[in-house]
């Protein structure tokens, strides 16, 4: 449940500003963002929730309800909401790469979801944690190049309309701006945390 609820209150987090706010800002924008403010905050304490009561390292049957596949269900999530927004991309090489990113981590996290809810993962070949930390690794610096290029091809000598108004072009860009942040964020989390729990060892 407190996977789900921050899910959900993640997805309300991205798209009531999104939709409320809109330029011009009336009075009812300080209502709005202090919305907005807690509802991020609610997040964040559903995510605290999560970490706590169903991160337990175990084997690998269990790998969604460790920190790193409960990320994994997390990062799979916020590229949904991405593709959500994605529009007009095609004219710019620089944001038909970012939407390479984008999908292509997506499969990859999805696959290895499926294939974790197939009990499928005993079957590859080679080390299982050392092919996650490899994984996160690219996926990592493929979202730095997208978090870089993303805003700079999207915003290049672009002001934000007076009028903008819920389909507004601009804060859609702006939204696949702040997810992809927050999916680096993720994939960051989830390879210090991968590598930890394969290189460094705990004394028995």
């Amino acid at each position: 449940f407190s996977m789900l609820a921050a899910l959900m209150v993640f997805t309300t987090s991205v798209i009531f500003p999104s939709t409320f706010i809109i330029s011009p800002c009336s009075s009812k924008c300080a209502r709005q963002a202090a919305a907005t403010t807690v509802s991020c905050l609610c997040f964040l304490a559903y995510a605290l929730e999560v970490g706590l009561t169903r991160s337990k390292p175990g084997d690998i049957s269990s790998f969604l309800s460790t920190v790193p596949g409960l990320l994994k269900v997390f990062e799979a999530y916020v590229a949904c909401l991405i593709f959500s927004l994605l529009d007009n991309y095609s004219s710019k090489a620089g944001l038909q790469w970012c939407v390479a990113v984008y999908s292509i981590c997506f499969i990859i996290t999805f696959l290895i979801i499926i294939f974790t809810i197939g009990r499928c993962l005993s079957y590859i070949p080679c080390p299982l944690e050392k092919v996650l930390v490899g994984y996160n690794a690219l996926a990592l610096m493929m979202y730095i190049t997208a978090t870089i290029l993303w805003p700079l091809y999207s915003f290049k000598d672009t002001k934000r309309p007076e009028h903008c108004g819920r389909d507004c072009l601009w804060n859609k860009h702006l939204g696949v701006t702040f997810l992809t942040i927050f999916n680096l964020i993720a994939y960051l989390v989830d390879l210090v945390y991968s590598t930890r729990m394969v290189f460094i060892r705990t004394p028995p």
